[in-house]
């Protein structure tokens, strides 16, 4: 399971070792009652997130687009 979630500033990225600072968005991943939790920055290097476009905004997503 994915979650795309928002710091409350005690998080740290499991891949970096970086603290998330509020109200930096990160992602969770539970696979198997493992959980891992990914900056925005490491999720961008493994191609973890894309973009969309909503009323001319472009915004960043952690589900992936259908093709």
């Amino acid at each position: 399971m994915r979650c795309g979630c928002i710091s409350l500033g005690a998080v740290s990225c499991d891949e970096c070792k970086r603290n998330i600072a509020y109200p930096e968005r990160y992602l969770v991943i539970n696979e198997g009652g493992k959980v891992t939790r990914l900056c925005l920055d490491c999720c961008k290097d493994k191609e973890m997130v894309s973009y969309t476009e909503d009323n001319g905004a472009k915004t960043v997503t952690f589900f992936p687009q259908k093709s």
